[in-house]
């Protein structure tokens, strides 16, 4: 019979391969010589032209994400 532990390892490992299956489903972003938010030039292989612009789009992202789109 399982006590409180092994169900709590089972919730834990369950949560844990969420989390990865949801990261590995998740959208990449590539660098193709543009800021990925406002469309700058940046150096090769960089997405974002600054952190201000990077935090924005993390930002955008997430809202998304919980708007369901």
């Amino acid at each position: 019979m399982s006590d409180n532990a092994d169900r709590a390892d089972l919730r834990i490992a369950d949560v844990i391969q969420s989390a990865l299956d949801q990261t590995r489903r998740a959208h990449r972003l590539h660098s193709d010589g543009r800021c990925q938010f406002c469309d700058e030039l940046v150096s090769d292989g960089l997405l974002f032209c600054n952190v201000d612009c990077r935090d924005d789009y993390e930002k955008q992202q997430a809202a998304l994400r919980r708007a369901g789109a």
